[in-house]
């Protein structure tokens, strides 16, 4: 779910899927209401999740039914792996307003963050009751089914997702790693060969790729994909532990919990 770029599992970009500092990418939303929780929001996408999850604890403070507040708040402290005081600031959030899709929606990817697809498709499937189009939901439900390797039920989300946002890198990017995952080596490579070339993301992809690659006995091509991206001794551990997963992909034994762990 592209998250805005934060790192959650070892090989989405959500997501999606995968990206090359480990973490899926996901669509996000999110609203902001005070000029406090405005600053703390452009704090957090500047990245400085420290300082984002101090700014956003003034505002909750100030404001203590702030929802756009709280939901920063575990947001923030989610992408510091502070995930207790994320989930207790989401929790809160939840309370005050237990329809909100963008809670429910973060609620979800933290329980990702967590390894719970179980428990993150009961959030998503909440957000998708009240936002049947949530693309954040729609995403972390495909991806959390692919954790789960139920890699045909994630495909129908993929697909319906897709169509109403039929050009979403996160979705395309996701979509074609759970078809490499399922077995359909080529169409998956043929949407992620394409998406490497977009001017802005298309780095995002090249982990995914590098996964297919050596599902697919081509090994050399796994490092020539991260070549000069990535380094030369991440790229031997990697294609290390890709062999591994081939290992039971060959065998025909389920693979998500491997991928997305």
């Amino acid at each position: 779910m592209i998250r805005a770029g934060q790192a959650l599992l070892s090989l989405m970009v959500l997501g999606g899927c995968a990206g090359l500092d480990g973490g899926w990418v996901s669509p996000r939303a999110g609203g902001s209401t005070s000029e406090a929780v405005q600053v703390a929001q452009a704090t957090y996408e500047g990245g400085d999740y420290t300082q984002a999850a101090a700014l956003f604890e003034r505002a909750s403070q100030a404001d203590i039914k702030s929802v756009p507040a709280l939901l920063g708040l575990g947001r923030s402290y989610t992408a510091l792996g502070q995930y207790i005081r994320a989930e207790n600031a989401l929790t809160r959030a939840h309370t005050l307003a237990p329809r909100n899709t963008d809670v429910l929606n973060e609620l979800g990817f933290l329980a990702l963050s967590q390894k719970q697809p179980r428990r993150a498709i009961e959030y998503y499937d909440a957000a998708l009751q009240t936002s049947r189009r949530s693309l954040p939901a729609l995403t972390g439900k495909a991806v959390s089914l692919d954790f789960l390797s139920r890699y045909d039920e994630a495909q129908v989300v993929y697909r319906e997702a897709l169509g109403w946002y039929p050009t979403d890198f996160a979705l395309l990017s996701n979509y074609g790693l759970s078809q490499v995952l399922s077995g359909q080596i080529g169409e998956g490579v043929r949407v992620l060969e394409e998406l490497l070339h977009d001017p802005v993301k298309g780095n995002a992809v090249r982990q995914n790729m590098a996964l297919a690659y050596v599902l697919d006995d081509r090994d050399a091509d796994a490092r020539a994909v991260l070549a000069g991206v990535v380094p030369a001794a991440t790229i031997a551990s990697m294609i290390t532990y890709y062999r591994k997963i081939r290992v039971d992909y060959k065998a025909g034994k389920p693979i998500g919990y491997l991928v997305f762990n």
